[in-house]
């Protein structure tokens, strides 16, 4: 019986997770689960200078909050582990002695200078940048008496001269190069330590890793890994080379140091709801048909397939993000939108982390205002800071309508009936108030724009009596009287 497919994601712990990173793993994730799967979280941790717990920790937290928890990896364990590479140097060190001993390897004494004023001629000169091969062949003799005269050198890869390799790509189809654009890379640094393209290909075959999903940018790392995979004998998994994924503009890769999209927490900071922005993501690179955009977790998982991935660059469309989480907001039942929205208000100081009676009041009330408006949940500071600072500025258009002619007027003499109102029934108020604009041969609008303005220094937000009810009479009372002297003598 063959065995069920095995993915992995295997990020490095440099830094934060990068958006890019967190589609490669719902990629994996999608794929996984369709098939009955299992998913592997590796972390490629070999950098010890760059590597840091704190970012170890982001990627554990960014996949649990994402919902694609692995099946193994350094939290969960597993069968195959341990699933940090930097456990897994003896390993490496066994696999190495394996390369030597078949003469796939060579021992390389060229030092930095040399190496480096080698790129510097090369780039002069307009060649192609790659090892020219000076230690390639060098007798048994010379290097037995180097390597005992303790020179130091690294371990490079014999490349076989004249060969196509053949990437079968789930993306691209068939990506085929011939070994003379593969150069004898460095696998074992001088100080012991694996290069990447070594330490991957041991560590996808040790734990069967039987589809590679990444990106684009690993294209050419993929063919030194054929050539590593054939000098051990080992069969080569099957590939899937994602697009890269481009900045907001269509300009340029999506970088970590030009585009503060490029972070995962970005998101998770501002609030973005997750099943929302899973959805967007899916949608960077990879389309079901033509014109559907909003799917459920559930509908990805069903309709993913490598045929639909686009292998052009894909913009970043932060456009869409708004409109595909709005729509999910939209949707949501109230109390999760509250439940979105109240750690917000706490972190503004509008409300307790512990809401009192009236706090939780509040809350569910500018939840029913606002749920149609938002498009991520930390939105709601800017949206209802007029509820909790009755100082605040009028907007210039605000003011100008309270200053036409006749509206401060119109707004005292409605003051009354308002304030007498029954503010738990905003639709109430309103059919109250239609009915005495009538009486004053008026039209509603005459009364909504000086009203909107008093209560909420602004020309555009949620019902105008959703407002009301938000403020309650003595606020409302309060605001009305100052609006009434802004106009008047402002």
């Amino acid at each position: 019986m063959t065995e069920s497919p095995r993915l992995r994601f295997a990020p490095s712990p440099t830094g934060y997770l990068h958006i890019g990173g967190a589609r490669t793993a719902l990629f994996n994730w999608l794929y996984a689960r369709q098939v009955g799967g299992t998913l592997v979280l590796r972390m490629e941790d070999t950098d010890k200078e760059r590597n840091t717990d704190a970012a170890r920790e982001t990627i554990f937290r960014g996949m649990d909050w994402l919902g694609f928890t692995p099946d193994e990896g350094p939290e969960q364990g597993g069968d195959y582990g341990p699933y940090s590479q930097s456990e897994r140097q003896d390993l490496y060190v066994e696999y190495a002695e394996k390369l030597k001993t078949a003469g796939a390897v060579y021992p390389c004494f060229c030092s930095k200078d040399r190496l480096g004023a080698l790129r510097q001629t090369q780039k002069e000169t307009k060649q192609t940048l790659r090892y020219d091969g000076l230690c390639r062949d060098l007798s048994a003799d010379e290097v037995a008496k180097r390597v005992a005269a303790g020179e130091e050198h690294t371990w490079r890869l014999r490349v076989p001269e004249s060969k196509d390799y053949v990437v079968k790509d789930l993306v691209r189809g068939d990506v085929t190069v011939n070994s003379k654009d593969i150069e004898d890379i460095i696998l074992i640094r001088a100080n012991g330590i694996p290069i990447y393209n070594f330490a991957v290909v041991v560590d996808d075959h040790l734990m069967k890793i039987s589809h590679v999903v990444r990106g684009e940018d690993h294209l050419t790392n993929t063919f030194k890994q054929l050539v590593i995979y054939e000098a051990l004998g080992w069969d080569v998994p099957i590939f899937a080379h994602l697009p890269l994924i481009l900045g907001p503009t269509g300009q340029g890769k999506l970088s970590k140091r030009k585009h503060p999209e490029a972070a995962l927490e970005l998101y998770q900071n501002k609030g973005y709801p997750t099943e929302g922005l899973v959805n967007w993501l899916a949608l960077v690179g990879w389309s079901f048909d033509d014109k559907t955009e909003v799917m459920t977790r559930e509908e990805l998982v069903e309709r993913f397939t490598f045929d639909r991935v686009n292998s052009a660059g894909a913009r970043l469309p932060m456009e869409k993000l708004d409109w595909i989480c709005g729509d999910y907001i939209r949707r949501m039942p109230l109390e999760e939108v509250i439940e979105g929205i109240r750690p917000f208000l706490a972190g503004a100081g509008w409300i307790g982390t512990e809401p009192t009676e009236a706090e939780a009041e509040k809350l569910r009330l500018i939840a029913v205002a606002e749920q149609d408006r938002l498009r991520y949940f930390g939105q709601i500071t800017e949206l209802v800071d007029w509820v909790f600072d009755g100082d605040m500025e009028f907007e210039k258009k605000a003011l100008k309508n309270l200053k036409k002619d006749g509206a401060a007027d119109l707004l005292e003499a409605y003051a009354p009936k308002l304030l007498a109102g029954d503010f738990s029934n905003p639709a109430g108020l309103e059919a109250e108030a239609r009915s005495w604009v009538e009486t004053q041969d008026q039209g509603f609008g005459k009364i909504v724009h000086p009203l909107r303005a008093a209560l909420t220094r602004r020309t555009s937000g949620p019902g105008l009596f959703d407002c009301a009810q938000l403020l309650g009479a003595k606020e409302c009372e309060k605001r009305i009287a100052a609006a009434l002297e802004a106009a008047r003598n402002g």
